[in-house]
């Protein structure tokens, strides 16, 4: 009944379906959790009914507050802990459930219902900039210059053969496929398959099956000389939750041997590499219950190296210099890919959402919501805290943390060129009503929310320098691209203003252009000189409901006058888990090849590849992976990749390796697994 009278107030009120189940989901989530305390009664029903009409009034009756973001200090204390003693002392329960932040208890989620609602229907906001919760993730500077404008799209060291689409050149990232353009590595659950890539002679050489139990889940890999390194998670045990990585000797093919094994504690986050070291990153809660004071092991994080356990050094834990902190550490470790022997590990007191990574620096990035609350209103100000990190030969050196306002939606969204830092954000300005309802203890909470896009300069000290802020007011960034010393960034509510920035300056940043067309690019990659590939979808230019997939070809050979040079929309198909994981995408400007796994509206699964040749797209190949019902389509719904060696493409999922000539994209091999 409640899902029903939702489902049929929203579709009076906004045109976006996605936003509407999107937020429906988080509300049908909560009351479960509420149900399970209080079972259903009819006054909840009830209310849960005049709750609906109250969202669509405030549509109608809520304005928008025209806020304006304002500027504050970038720069945060940081300092390194003493003594054990002196950090159990700090950490304490985190008990500030606002309704601008999920909180851990039942009752926080459920009160926080209209509050959330009313966020998208007066502001037109994801819920995820809203909240400072990212999807899915992503550089600091004092050694020298790194632009991820030269990110390691298609080509290793001249070699024929594709790599993981990856943002910054000489930092690898890990995924479930990787290739040394003689053997392609595939990694899905527990099953390690290795084939052989020898055209319409592929084989499969070997296939072996990873220990683990019941909690244990294995994600990505790296691939360096004749290690695979490959990481595994651990995250409902009671005991222990805990990032590993397991390092396999690949020197035979036919026989991978496990040869180490190191483990840090805490959820994975994220990790790269960089030269001969894993840099590996996790987000680690302590139970506050279960701490004792004479065993640091229960209140800071653990690593362990061949079975020998040990906590993280007191000197090597930093924090902010403030009041309250949570019980909640980033944790960084830095591993050997050789012999998976930990050189260097550090951890900071509190979360990371995402991470950036250069040759010589990682940042670190949290969003926050700054509160000032009165008796009836509460205003709220995005800002996310970025510290920066100096990564050199396996060790992890702390160096400054600062402030910037809005929040990163992925590793994109954050850039190091020539010792500065550039930063793309969304800015949110929300304001929250609550009123007495009916003269009972239950209240109407109205809510409204401005939201713009903002650029911000730091230098290596992070200290700001230059910013422009208050672009595209009413919307969210999508997409964020660094070349050098110019900056692309998209935006959407409606339609998508791609906006050109230019920051040869770093101290007097300027926009230099923007083009609006319909739709958004969730991503953009460099395509060769004077072109940019954008990826994302298109969209209705009246309404701003999303549509289909679309590819974009951007001329910036004049970045003042950035044009739309051609675009193609891929009816029928509305999704693609190259939106949400940038390394799902093939981009391959020197054989011009793009590549993607395309989901039509029913669901099923085809993988697209383009070319672009004389100022056009063209679909060189729609290839079906062998795939018999849709439940089998689905099981598996991010294991499709493409990838090329030479003159023969492959495309490897958990049924197998299909083989094509690169030319002509017909089928010459398929090696079922």
């Amino acid at each position: 009944m409640f899902e029903q009278n939702y489902k049929n107030a929203m579709d009076k009120i906004t045109p976006d379906t996605d936003v509407r189940d999107k937020i429906l989901d988080k509300i049908i989530l909560k009351e479960e959790l509420k149900d399970r305390k209080n079972p259903a009664t009819p006054w909840r029903v009830a209310f849960a009914c005049v709750a609906v009409v109250a969202i669509a009034l405030g549509v109608i009756f809520v304005p928008h507050n025209n806020f304006v973001i304002k500027t504050t200090d970038t720069q945060k204390t940081l300092t390194v802990s003493k003594s054990y003693d002196e950090i159990y002392k700090l950490i304490k329960p985190n008990k500030d459930y606002s309704l601008f932040n999920f909180g851990a208890t039942d009752d926080a989620l459920y009160d926080g219902m209209i509050t959330e609602e009313m966020e998208y229907v007066t502001g037109g906001n994801d819920m995820e900039s809203a909240t400072g919760t990212n999807s899915a993730a992503k550089p600091g500077a004092s050694k020298g210059e790194n632009t991820s404008a030269n990110f390691n799209d298609d080509m290793s060291d001249g070699d024929d053969f594709s790599t993981t689409t990856e943002q910054v050149e000489g930092v690898a990232e890990a995924d479930i496929v990787k290739t040394d353009g003689e053997y392609i590595y595939y990694l899905l659950g527990n099953e390690l398959s290795i084939f052989k890539a020898d055209g319409e002679n592929s084989s499969l050489v070997s296939k072996t099956t990873l220990q683990k139990n019941e909690y244990d889940s294995f994600g990505d890999m790296f691939l360096k000389n004749d290690r695979l390194i490959i990481l595994q998670t651990n995250n409902y045990t009671k005991e222990c939750n805990f990032v590993a990585i397991i390092i396999y000797d690949i020197s035979d093919p036919a026989n991978p041997k496990q040869i180490a094994e190191s483990k840090q504690e805490g959820w994975y986050n994220s990790s790269r590499m960089v030269g001969d070291y894993i840099y590996l990153v996790s987000n680690c809660n302590i139970n506050i219950d279960e701490i004792d004071k004479d065993d640091p092991a229960t209140f800071v994080p653990v690593t362990e190296t061949n079975g020998v356990c040990e906590a993280v050094p007191a000197d090597s834990i930093y924090r902010y210099e403030e009041e309250n902190y949570t019980s909640q550490y980033t944790v960084i470790g830095a591993f050997n890919y050789k012999d998976g022997t930990l050189n260097d590990t550090a951890s900071l007191l509190g979360g990371t959402d995402n991470i950036y990574c250069s040759q010589g620096n990682i940042i670190l990035a949290n969003s926050t919501y700054n509160r000032n609350a009165a008796e009836e209103e509460t205003y709220s100000q995005s800002n996310t805290t970025v510290s920066r990190l100096e990564i050199k030969n396996g060790r992890i050196e702390y160096k400054t943390t600062g402030e910037i306002e809005g929040t990163l939606e992925n590793q994109f969204f954050i850039d190091e060129h020539k010792g500065y830092f550039r930063f793309v954000t969304t800015a949110t300005i929300a304001t929250e009503k609550r009123q007495k309802f009916d003269n009972s203890d239950h209240e109407i909470i109205s809510y409204s929310s401005e939201t713009s896009a903002r650029l911000t300069v730091l230098d290596s000290g992070l200290n700001k320098v230059g910013e422009i802020g208050d672009l595209a007011k009413g919307e969210r960034v999508y997409s964020v691209r660094f070349m050098g010393d110019t900056a692309y960034f998209v935006t959407f509510r409606q339609t998508d203003p791609l906006f050109s920035a230019d920051l040869s300056d770093p101290e007097n940043p300027k926009i230099l252009g923007e083009l609006k067309i319909p739709g958004f690019s969730e991503y953009m990659y460099p395509y060769g000189d004077g072109k940019l590939l954008g990826f994302g979808m298109d969209a209705n230019e009246q309404t701003g409901r999303r549509t289909y997939l679309k590819l974009s070809m951007f001329d910036t050979t004049d970045p003042a006058n950035v044009t739309e040079q051609n675009k193609t929309i891929i009816d029928g198909y509305n999704y693609s888990t190259a939106l949400d994981n940038h390394k799902a995408m093939l981009v391959s400007p020197s054989k011009n090849l793009m590549g993607f796994v395309a989901c039509d509206n029913r669901g099923f699964q085809k993988y697209m590849v383009y070319e672009y040749k004389n100022d056009k797209f063209y679909q060189k190949a729609e290839i079906t992976p062998p795939y018999e019902s849709m439940e089998d389509n689905w099981k598996y719904w991010d294991a499709i990749r493409g990838l090329f060696i030479g003159e023969n493409f492959y495309l490897v999922s958990d049924k197998g390796l299909q083989v094509f000539d690169i030319n002509t994209f017909l089928q010459i091999n398929y090696v079922k697994l």
